[in-house]
């Protein structure tokens, strides 16, 4: 979930459970025991408050069963604990798309019975993407964007990432800008400006792209999480984030703008998926299906300010709702040049490595 706090994993931990270090032998995925006994319980592993509280309530009182939710606050911890025996029992996961490859690669998620799932209903647009062709382990839940809020009193029109970089160098906006602490959001922008795919590139493009970026990097005020406030008061004037967080800045100060820019940027996807070894499957297929229903997804989107992933969510939602089109993304999204992340053990070193030099640039 773009926008989250980061994990206090260690780059060291992290590339050894994705086998990209030379530990990883040591610390290879995790045997895949017996299935857990059932407990007729649904446990869930999930970033912190990603339901609907009204949508839960009908769940249990329709099932009996209140779902066991536990939290993270990053796809790594995610990843790190299902991949260690203290993740045995999850029945459902919300990994982030970028993650899905890696998990079913170390047998953590089992392929999905989609006679058991309506996907008739969902924006085809998320459906079959390259980071999980055919569904075959996860379903959308819900989606974001990298794009840019900003004050274009100060930073002039942006329409484009290089709009972006140039913008950030004038006065009055360098030394108030928020890039994101995630390496592949900070360099991607450089590789797609030269015509690079982020996911195909070689360490050494992803290296001279980071070079760039680290250049760059003294205009840059901070890489925390995002700030609505500072924005909004003026503190930070150029702002990378996802679209609900510049959806909260420009509730509050409606002369910023907010632009996904070409020619490419990032969607990211969060999924629901279920465990290799879940214990209380049918429960997990139950609320699956549950959650894919016309009116949780609707009653998803405006608890959360992200959109499910339901075809035409846009026309229900009411026409009130402050800002509507900022929740998909603007009325000139363009899902053909969205890309997803995939972590990759072969490159995602050189992203994390140069995540950590740009960060020390900064100003």
């Amino acid at each position: 979930m773009s926008g989250m706090p980061r994990s206090n994993l260690s780059r060291r931990r992290l590339l050894a459970l994705l086998g990209a270090a030379p530990a990883a032998a040591a610390l290879a995925a995790r045997p895949q025991s017996a299935r857990a006994a059932a407990t007729g319980q649904l446990n869930i592993y999930s970033w912190p408050d990603y339901f609907s509280k009204e949508s839960l309530a009908a769940y249990a009182k329709q099932s009996g069963v209140t779902p066991n939710i536990s939290t993270y606050d990053s796809n790594e911890t995610m990843f790190a604990k299902l991949n260690s025996p203290a993740g045995a029992g999850f029945d459902i996961i919300i990994p982030s798309s970028g993650w899905i490859q890696q998990l079913a690669a170390k047998n953590l998620v089992q392929p999905l019975d989609h006679s058991r799932l309506n996907l008739a209903s969902l924006d085809q647009n998320l459906l079959n993407r390259d980071y999980d062709p055919g569904n075959k382990y996860s379903i959308p839940k819900d989606w974001g964007l990298l794009g840019i809020v900003y004050d274009p009193a100060a930073c002039g029109e942006i329409k484009t990432w290089q709009d972006v970089f140039d913008a950030g160098a004038k006065p009055g906006v360098s030394g108030k800008i928020r890039l994101s602490d995630t390496g592949w959001e900070t360099i991607g922008p450089q590789l797609w400006i030269e015509g690079k795919d982020w996911n195909t590139v070689d360490d050494a493009a992803i290296r001279a792209a980071g070079e760039k970026v680290k250049s760059f990097a003294k205009n840059v005020k901070t890489f925390a999480s995002f700030d609505a406030s500072a924005v909004a008061t003026g503190s930070i004037v150029l702002a990378e984030c996802n679209q609900a967080a510049a959806r909260r800045a420009i509730m509050q100060n409606p002369k910023l703008k907010w632009v996904v820019p070409g020619p490419h940027s990032e969607l990211w996807v969060d999924s629901y998926a279920i465990t290799a070894n879940a214990p209380n499957l049918d429960r997990a297929y139950e609320f699956l299906a549950y959650q894919l229903r016309p009116e949780v997804q609707l009653s998803e989107t405006e608890y959360l300010g992200f959109p499910a992933a339901l075809a035409g969510l846009r026309e229900k939602i009411s026409a009130t709702t402050p800002y509507g089109d900022l929740i998909f993304g603007g009325k000139d999204l363009d899902f053909s040049a969205l890309t997803s992340f995939v972590v990759n053990p072969a490159t995602i070193n050189t992203y994390l490595q140069m995540q950590t030099e740009i960060q020390a640039a900064a100003g």
